[in-house]
């Protein structure tokens, strides 16, 4: 459930922000009931939540900064409890993305990015540290 863009479970609050780094990132949640791993993972798959045994699992051969946009997204997925990989057409990746989009990109951050850059997606993205999924996710939070 989601109230004025807090998630509420009884799980912990995730101990993460924008802006921290992949690193970062996996040092703040060493203390919680979730392992992450990395893994070769079959093509197209970028990372993946396995409920059953509480593991995230993220490709090696990713780029830190897409590592750091699937480590958020598989939290997501951990946090609320989600079971298990889905199509991306899914209520609950739908959601997962669309709150990883929220919590890595600052409205603010943005706008200077797309005044600097125009139109230039790819730069917009690169300079926000995320990827060109999440920014593209984000911008369609806008329009919906």
């Amino acid at each position: 459930m989601e109230r004025l863009g807090r998630i509420t479970t009884s799980l912990p609050d995730l101990p993460i922000d924008r802006r921290m780094t992949y690193g970062a990132m996996r040092r703040a949640i060493i203390g919680l009931p979730v392992t992450v791993s990395s893994a070769i993972l079959p093509d197209g798959l970028w990372g993946c939540y396995d409920a059953s045994n509480s593991v995230i699992l993220i490709d090696r051969r990713l780029t830190y900064t897409a590592k750091r946009c699937v480590l958020t997204h598989e939290l997501l997925h951990w946090r609320h409890g989600d079971t298990g990989c889905s199509n991306n057409s899914s209520k609950l990746e739908r959601r997962a993305r669309r709150q990883t989009a929220r919590l890595l990109i600052d409205p603010a951050e943005l706008a200077l990015a797309e005044r600097m850059y125009d139109d230039d997606l790819w730069s917009i993205a690169d300079e926000l540290n995320v990827t060109m999924q999440v920014l593209e996710d984000y911008r369609h939070t806008l329009t919906a």
